[in-house]
Order: structure tokens, then C-alpha cells, then sequence
């Protein structure tokens, strides 16, 4: 039986778990560097408020609710790329709602714990798409 185009996306199970490491490794580079833009909020809201005019929370949403459609309908084709995607939008629309409600909120006593909420929700969500995709 030949190898399907949509099936070759990732590859095999090595390939898929390699390209789930990259891109949780640019999660979480982009989680430092939201950090670094907490050390200047000033330049960060307006960096943000200028983008299509949009508050911050506005865009988070956005990106949460496009990222949420991408994954679902990820669910319901065969290939793997629309999961790791949308889990990669929900996951960093997570960062950005950390960002506006106070990177301190998060810590619950570890400074470690805002950067460990998106990553976990990026591994289990591609987790239950590698157990539930077509």
C-alpha cells in the first residue's frame, strides 16, 4: 500500500515526536521572549494596541478561538499538522492571557510555573490528538 501525501506531513513516529519537540521548543522560545517584553509593558501594550487597532485580550482571544477550530477540525483529517498547529495557537494565546493578566499571578510560589502552563497544555493537547485523529 502506498504512503499517502497527507500521511507523510510528520512522517513516522519518530519524525512526529522530532517535529512536536521543535515546536515546543519554539513555544517555548516565544515564551521568553514575552518574558523579556514584561521587563517594558509600556512598549509591549502599545506594540500590541497597534496591531489592527485591537486591545490585547482581543487578539489572545482570537488567536485562542482560531486555534481551537484549527485543532478541532485538525481532529478530523488524517493528517497531523492541523493538531500541532492549533494546540501551538491555543498554547500561545495561553502566553499571551498569562502576559495581560500579570506574569505574577502565575507563579504560585515557583517562578517557573507561567512558563510550564502553556507547555503542558501543548504536549497534552497534541497528546489527545495523537490518540483521537483519524
Amino acid at each position: 500500500m502506498a504512503n499517502e501525501p497527507e500521511r507523510e506531513f510528520l512522517g513516522g513516529h519518530k519524525d512526529k515526536i522530532w517535529t512536536y519537540l521543535i515546536l515546543l521548543g519554539l513555544l517555548l522560545v516565544i515564551v521568553v521572549v514575552i518574558n523579556f517584553a514584561w521587563k517594558d509593558p509600556d512598549a509591549m501594550k502599545n506594540g500590541v494596541h497597534s496591531l489592527f487597532g485591537l486591545p490585547a485580550w482581543a487578539l489572545a482571544t482570537i488567536g485562542f478561538a482560531l486555534g481551537a477550530l484549527i485543532y478541532w477540525l485538525g481532529l478530523k483529517v488524517e493528517t497531523d499538522w492541523p493538531e500541532a498547529l492549533g494546540a501551538f495557537l491555543i498554547a500561545g494565546s495561553v502566553v499571551a492571557f498569562e502576559f495581560i493578566i500579570g506574569w505574577s499571578h502565575f507563579e504560585l510560589g515557583l517562578v517557573v510555573v507561567p512558563y510550564i502552563i502553556p507547555i503542558v497544555i501543548f504536549v497534552v493537547l497534541l497528546a489527545y490528538a495523537m490518540r483521537n485523529s483519524k
